[in-house]
């Protein structure tokens, strides 16, 4: 795989925080898309047991990578987690923002105004709409503290912030719409087609154009075979996750069905 330039300083970043790991020292990126944290851990060949990668909540997307020392490397997974829970709770803080309930406000609106303090997007976990008014963020407790000092409206609408212990089944409030539909294969291109409503030819173009990402990474075959669980971004699209696509119908098509990121 070849590396932008981006993505080579972000793996000679992480490969220093791996390096001071091995060293002894537990350390943590900033916090990484899907996409970043893939690259990392292959590039840095990381081993299961080697690091965590955690965001605030079970399916959090945006994670921070933890490197670990040796001595946490060879516990259990619960056991790395307790060891390291002091970190994770400076590292990875849950953040309310709640707004005056008279006006609805949006993602865009709430990340929108994050950003507008100055503040880089890594510094940033997952920024999750829970309600109509109100949104829960991750981040650590240095920029908990921040927002809470001098974020106060978002969308011209008076916002109050507080810190929060979100529950075991928080899912982040994603919600998503339901696509079915029949393909002629569980290829790539014949996935793609069906999710965005074009042709096969007009899939493959989008393909080979770089439009496609399967699992957060570019997809350059067309007929790579798509299996569940997988998710699948169509630049100007949408995102996607695939649920099945592997029964066959009495004509011999394959059923596909998928939830689309709204």
């Amino acid at each position: 795989m070849t590396l932008t330039e981006e993505q080579e300083r972000l793996v000679a970043r992480a490969a220093d925080l791996l390096d001071r790991a091995e060293r002894g020292e537990p350390t943590h990126t900033r916090f990484l898309t899907p996409g970043e944290q893939r690259i990392v851990t292959e590039q840095l060949h990381c081993t299961a047991n080697a690091f965590l990668a955690f965001g605030g909540y079970e399916a959090a997307e945006r994670c921070r990578i933890f490197f670990l020392p040796s001595y946490l490397a060879e516990l259990d997974e619960e056991s790395r987690r307790d060891c390291l829970a002091d970190l994770f709770a400076d590292s990875v803080v849950a953040l309310e923002i709640r707004g005056s309930g008279y006006r609805e406000l949006t993602h865009r609106d709430f990340l929108g105004a994050l950003l507008h303090l100055g503040v880089e997007r890594d510094a940033i976990g997952d920024v999750c709409v829970t309600a109509p008014d109100r949104a829960v963020l991750f981040c650590d407790r240095v920029m908990a503290e921040f927002f809470i000092e001098h974020l106060e409206r978002v969308a011209n609408d008076a916002v109050r912030l507080q810190t929060v212990t979100v529950s075991p089944d928080f899912d982040g409030g994603r919600q998503f719409a339901r696509v079915t539909d029949t393909v002629a294969s569980p290829r790539v291109d014949a996935v793609v087609a069906a999710l965005a409503n074009l042709s096969r030819e007009r899939a493959q173009g989008l393909v080979k154009q770089g439009m496609v990402e399967v699992d957060y990474a570019p997809e350059e075959r067309a007929d790579r075979t798509v299996t569940a669980g997988a998710v699948i971004v169509i630049r100007g699209v949408g995102k996607f996750i695939v649920r099945e696509c592997s029964d066959k119908t009495r004509k011999g098509r394959f059923r596909l069905l998928a939830d689309r990121y709204i």
